[in-house]
């Protein structure tokens, strides 16, 4: 389920609801035969039950997008310094051991970050916003050198570096 799709499910879920009710209740007026509170009752509360996992659903994915937004958000806080040490070295100037560790570092947060996008539970603004963030580390040509060598590992989750 694409991220949009899941925003106006969660969005509108008790709209829904609610035209929802109305058809059931329009179908049991109309319809003699389904004229019983059994009918009406097990609809309503199918309807309900619906409302209510949806409504549970996104609480859970809104803590679990709180959770990782904090951990990346730490961990790329921890990164910060070096990181910006990093794309101010002179093109002509080769990374140290240090600081390439500090860039695979790197590279796994930003490809942690895109397989949870991929899999819908990072809000494509934060994605946006983290995107063009990467877009200014990866000019850096050591930085840009160093990930062309190591994305044949092909151990990033389809994760390609915005340009």
């Amino acid at each position: 389920m694409t991220s949009q799709f899941k925003s106006k499910v969660y969005d509108y879920n008790l709209v829904g609801a609610f035209v929802l009710m109305l058809l059931i209740f329009s179908v049991w007026v109309c319809v003699d035969s389904l004229r019983t509170s059994a009918f009406l009752f097990s609809f309503t509360g199918g309807v309900l039950g619906l409302s209510y996992s949806i409504l549970k659903q996104h609480l859970e994915e809104t803590r679990l997008f709180k959770e990782l937004f904090s951990d990346f958000n730490k961990r790329y806080d921890s990164l910060n310094g070096p990181l910006h040490v990093l794309i101010s070295i002179p093109v002509n100037q080769s990374l140290t051991l240090e600081q390439k560790i500090t860039a695979y570092d790197y590279f796994n947060l930003c490809a942690e970050e895109y397989l949870f996008y991929r899999k819908g539970y990072i809000y494509p603004e934060v994605w946006i916003a983290w995107s063009n963030g990467m877009k200014i580390i990866f000019n850096s040509p050591q930085i840009r050198e160093l990930w062309n060598q190591e994305s044949k590992t092909d151990s990033y989750y389809g994760f390609t570096p915005p340009s």
